[in-house]
């Protein structure tokens, strides 16, 4: 987590990439080697034939899910041995994330087509939607925008727009702030986008990332996309889970050894960092993945029992269904019995490493806690781990910067303690005021042999500092107001200065310009 190379970059402008972009195709052929030497096998298939059915099915899922949309969607990839090339993966939550994470989409075009390879980005909309607010800067603050009402623990793939009303006005709501900011957000533009999806789709996530597709198309990118919601209903996922419950017990403990000398690694106290371990209770053993029914909206811990012939299922404390062991039909079949089963974070990018990518692309978050990953395929699975790549990009708001600010205030404070302690440096000697000095000077000088020499000496001292004041006032108070002033403008700049700002507060030329820079990600 330590690792300078991890971290964000600062500047404007900046594109992280670790491994470098120009070292994809030996990351693409030492990956090749990893998976052409794994031996693992569950339930009769082998990994290569895993992944032949994942990619097959979601190819099918994605153009099913453009179609629907009423979008264009890349021409589909040759079988693999009919001259089928590798693939790129990322995947993400659809929600209103900053540039950094969008810099990922097209990242993963550019290196598709300069590898030849397939690219597909994995809508996550099997995570918990986060609250229905826009953080936008206004002055020296930053305004929440409200849009809509917030739910909690409620996946993206079940979280519908209560408030048409509030969600169309955001637009209106954001205008007084942006008419001080002096650039034209991509927010109107953007939100027009979505509110046409509003017409398609009550789901907040799927308005989001169509319109962000929307927005793509505009600036040359088509991107193949499936959200993860279709893919947990393939039969690949369903051999994947699988594999892991019908020895959940091995894999139990594998993950929480792993999670506990990471903590230990790192000194990380907290028990929920970076992920909490799967917990037991009795026969009951908590697997990597969240379940809920279909008539509810708020996800929970899946637990396994297992018996000799049956996986009896349950939802934090509630009963579910049951499956008859290693019955990967029988797992695909719960959905239509009303009750899904998601992965986690964790487990979602494992699927995605193992059964889909060549090379997965993280953000620098997951490109991080995906250390965790790595161990426990390698413990679980007995094969080397994948290597992925980590892809980010620092972009700025176009608005006013006071990079010096914070320093002056610094300097500033230094003075006004200066001028607190040593007033004479500020005020030019005088008949009234020289003999003050002087008597300063002596008693700095003169050594305090015993306590109360000592105290005398202080009091002393501090009279002097207070009489030698009366003459630097005027001075004092003009050093508060400066630091006063400053004080805001560092407020200002630290407001400008954040990274994390949604895409759609930003100038569409801007960002347009930065994300198709090939030159940036394609070094020659």
């Amino acid at each position: 987590m330590s690792d300078p190379r991890l971290r964000a970059p600062k500047e404007h402008g900046q594109i992280l990439a670790f491994p470098p972009f120009d070292q994809v195709a030996a990351l693409l052929e030492h990956n090749r080697q990893c998976f052409t030497a794994a031996s693992f096998s569950s339930l009769g298939k082998s990994l290569d034939e895993m992944r032949s059915l994942a990619r097959r099915e979601v190819v099918t899922l994605a153009t099913q899910y453009h179609k629907q949309a009423g979008e264009p969607s890349p021409p589909v990839p040759l079988p693999e041995g009919e001259g089928g090339n590798a693939w790129l993966v990322a995947g993400h939550q659809p929600e209103l994330f900053h540039p950094g994470v969008w810099f990922k989409n097209f990242a993963l075009a550019a290196l598709a087509k300069k590898h030849n390879a397939t690219a597909v980005n994995l809508i996550v909309d099997t995570d918990s939607a986060k609250p229905a607010i826009l953080h936008a800067p206004a002055g020296g603050r930053i305004e929440r925008l409200t849009f809509d009402r917030s739910s909690q623990e409620t996946p993206y793939e079940e979280r519908i727009v209560e408030d048409e009303a509030a969600f169309a006005s955001l637009p209106e709501q954001m205008a007084p702030h942006a008419a001080k900011w002096g650039f034209e957000p991509m927010l109107p533009t953007f939100w027009r986008e979505v509110l046409a999806q509003a017409k398609r789709t009550p789901l907040l996530g799927e308005r989001f990332a169509a319109a962000r597709r929307a927005m793509e198309r505009r600036w040359g990118v088509v991107q193949r996309e499936v959200p993860m919601s279709r893919v947990c209903a393939t039969e690949a996922f369903a051999w994947f889970a699988c594999s892991i419950v019908r020895e959940l017990p091995r894999l139990h403990a594998i993950y929480n050894e792993t999670v506990r000398a990471y903590r230990k690694a790192h000194r990380i106290r907290s028990r929920s960092h970076p992920v909490p371990e799967l917990a037991t209770d009795g026969a009951w053993l908590e697997a990597p993945f969240w379940a809920w029914r279909i008539n509810q909206t708020r996800r929970g811990k899946l637990f396994v029992r297992t018996t000799r012939d049956a996986w009896s299922f349950r939802v934090g404390r509630e009963d579910g269904p049951s499956v008859a062991v290693d019955n990967v039909a029988g797992w695909r079949a719960l959905q239509a019995q009303g009750f899904k089963i998601r992965p986690r974070a964790l487990t979602t990018t494992m699927f995605a490493r193992l059964c889909l990518a060549d090379v997965f692309l993280h953000g620098i978050g997951g490109g991080i806690y995906d250390e965790l990953t790595d161990r426990i395929i390698e413990r679980f699975f007995g094969i080397p781990a994948p290597g992925f790549l980590i892809v980010s990009a620092t972009l700025l708001l176009p608005l006013p910067r006071f990079l010096d600010a914070a320093k002056r205030q610094r300097d500033l404070a230094r003075q006004s303690r200066d001028l607190t302690y040593k007033p004479e440096l500020f005020i030019a000697a005088s008949a009234t005021n020289a003999p003050l000095m002087q008597a300063k000077e002596e008693w700095i000088a003169r050594y305090g042999a015993t306590h109360a020499e000592r105290v005398e000496r202080f009091q002393r001292i501090r009279e002097i500092n207070a009489r030698l004041f009366a003459h630097a006032g005027p001075r004092m108070q003009q050093v508060q107001d400066e630091i006063s002033e400053c004080a805001r403008l560092s407020e200002l700049d630290a407001i400008a200065a954040r990274r994390d700002y949604a895409f759609c507060l930003y100038p569409e030329a801007m960002l347009r310009a930065i994300f198709t820079r090939e030159s940036a990600i394609l070094p020659c």
